[in-house]
Formats: C-alpha cells, structure tokens, sequence
C-alpha cells in the first residue's frame, strides 16, 4: 500500500459501513460510522492497520471527506463532540 494514498482503502471501508446504516442518513452520520467500524472486529482492524499505515489523523480525515462524498450530503458547518472513541469531534451532515 502506498504511505499517502489513504483514499481509496478508506473509502471502500466507509462504503461497506454505510452500505449497513438505513436512509435517511441522521446529521451525526459521521459519528455512526466510527462507532459501526469501533464495533465490527474485521472493520476496527483494518482501521487500525491504516492508522498503522498513514497516521490517525489522516484516516480519521479522509473517513469524515468519503462519508460526506458518499452519502451526498452536504457539510452543516456544525461540529459535535464524538461517541465513538476513534475520533474526538464531528462535523454535522445534512
């Protein structure tokens, strides 16, 4: 895997989360893939082995850009602290 191409495998891992959570997606959508992706064991290890790879912060980001892109809503500007405890704040989509 290349160190600075986190996107795609990041994506494809938002997508398989996603493809779970019932329409209409709720603002803290965000928020609901980190805590799917907390709970699944084969979802939460392949997010640690691309934190291993590229930096927390990094997936973290690009976790937050693929669900925006892929759900097609669009950024509320409103940030909200996390439940999941793989990232610390949110940002509302709607």
């Amino acid at each position: 895997m290349e160190k600075n191409n986190v996107n795609r495998p990041v994506s494809e891992l938002v997508k398989e989360v996603l493809d779970r959570i019932s329409r209409p997606y709720p603002e803290n959508i965000t928020d609901q893939v980190c805590l799917a992706i907390q709970k699944k064991s084969d979802w939460h290890n392949r997010y640690n082995r691309l934190v291993r790879s590229h930096s927390k912060r990094s997936v973290n980001s690009q976790i937050g850009r693929s669900t925006l892109q892929i759900t097609g809503l669009r950024n509320l500007g409103l940030r909200a602290k996390a439940t999941s405890s793989l990232i610390k704040t949110y940002t509302r989509l709607g």
